[in-house]
């Protein structure tokens, strides 16, 4: 599998990934143009969520020329291979650890900040033939076990000054719900809600098309030079490309050195994910999972679940660490093993092998949270969503446009620093291993 810190390009040619949402999605994708122009106003390195909604924005709000260079197939990385998982959030910090940060405003702030995410997410869902496939139901944390209870409950009542639609659920009441030995007390997020992926980047695609902006696939970017008049040159496998502005929208995915700029400033981490055959009816009634509700435990290397609508149970978590490795066994036994641990129930199922498994890059950043910013003259970026960018994404993309066009920034965190640099960037990977042996014994 293609690694961002050793692999110099994930491409060209490679396909999708062989997941459930490739094989039980019919998407309408655009049409892809085989040439790639010479010139644009704005080059997006990336067709993902970032990428493409950058481009929707730039096309339609700022009649830009912009082309969009795709390493591989339109969404060929994580926004296809995520969960979907549609949140009130982005990175590793609530409301409560941004309030302590940088004041009460700040917090407001992003918490409106979210709900703008939200606006644009359901304008995406309006101009998919299929809704989305879309599961409203809200989102369940869940305490995965007594001693994580309270802390839980500082976390509810903090949220209800910022979210008070969420509820409490103690023990009785979320056994009802999520009949685990690891389910003692949950915070329900009714905003939340599951979608497919890929039908949500087909949806993406299709209007930024339609907005003007041209989609390049297979053109992974071999070599960048600024040029002496300010211009970034951008060969590619399909040709020369040369822009005033270059947005990097690759996020996990981005090469170790793409650009000198952003080199070491995030950690590319495996997320894996398998799917089950369908759960017989028995096997429903016993774990008690309903299909509309997605659901997270509170481990730092957390677990998620949710039944899709045909009835079968996805499950993820923490994967490989390198590249090279996803494919192993080792990691699939893992996942379905903790699938049992959560669910006795599903013992049986777990020693069946999934029906699908797939991974994917999510770039996690040093401090928590992700950065939409101007690393070097006439380059931007967005990256860093450490895992939570399906809802934020659509939003990211639509700022870091504005910001390749001049537009101020809100003043939030998101927007006034860049991504810190990791320290000795070279030994992230030994930093990572050291982490989850730590965080593996709770």
């Amino acid at each position: 599998m293609y690694d961002p810190l050793h692999d110099r390009s994930p491409g060209p040619n490679q396909p999708y990934p062989t997941s459930y949402w490739h094989a039980h999605s019919a998407p309408q994708w655009p049409d892809c143009p085989t040439a790639l122009p010479e010139h644009a106003d704005v080059v997006v390195i990336g067709a993902g969520y970032t990428g493409l909604n950058a481009a929707l924005e730039l096309a339609e709000a700022y009649q830009q020329k912009v082309v969009v260079v795709e390493a591989n197939q339109l969404g060929w990385g994580c926004s296809s291979r995520n969960a979907g998982f549609a949140m009130p959030g982005t990175g590793r910090l609530g409301y409560s650890a941004w309030k302590k940060r940088c004041g009460e405003s700040v917090a407001q702030g992003i918490q409106a900040e979210y709900q703008q995410a939200f606006a644009r997410l359901e304008r995406h869902l309006s101009a998919c033939p299929e809704q989305l496939q879309v599961q409203r139901g809200g989102y369940l944390k869940i305490a995965h076990r007594q001693r994580a209870v309270a802390e839980l409950n500082q976390q509810y009542h903090a949220l209800c000054q910022y979210e008070p639609d969420t509820r409490w659920l103690d023990r009785d009441a979320i056994q009802a719900r999520v009949k685990s030995p690891q389910a003692f007390a949950a915070i329900h997020f009714p905003q939340s809600f599951g979608v497919n992926p890929l039908l949500l980047l087909a949806s993406v695609a299709r209007q930024a098309a339609q907005a003007g902006a041209t989609l390049v696939e297979h053109a992974p970017v071999q070599n960048w030079q600024t040029l002496a008049n300010g211009m970034h040159q951008l060969t590619t496998a399909k040709g020369v490309i040369q822009a005033k502005k270059v947005i990097i929208a690759t996020n996990g995915y981005t090469p170790n050195h793409l650009h000198p700029s952003i080199h070491g400033r995030s950690l590319p981490v495996l997320s894996s994910v398998l799917v089950t055959r369908k759960l017989t009816e028995a096997e429903r009634t016993a774990i008690g999972v309903q299909p509309h509700e997605l659901v997270m435990d509170t481990r730092t290397l957390k677990y998620y679940f949710r039944l899709l609508p045909d009835g079968r149970m996805l499950f993820g978590g923490r994967g490989a660490i390198r590249g090279r490795d996803a494919e192993k066994p080792r990691y699939t036994k893992h996942l379905l093993a903790a699938m049992a641990q959560t669910f006795p129930a599903l013992t049986a199922l777990s020693q069946e092998a999934p029906a699908y498994s797939w991974s994917g890059w999510v770039a996690v950043a040093l401090d928590d949270y992700p950065r939409i910013y101007s690393p070097a003259e006439g380059v931007y970026t967005s990256m860093g969503y450490c895992g939570a960018g399906v809802t934020f994404t659509q939003l990211a993309g639509q700022r870091v446009a504005q910001l390749a066009m001049g537009e101020k920034m809100p003043d939030l965190p998101f927007y006034q620093s860049q991504l810190p640099k990791f320290p000795l960037p070279q030994l992230r990977r030994l930093g990572q291993w050291l982490y989850y042996q730590i965080q593996s014994r709770f």
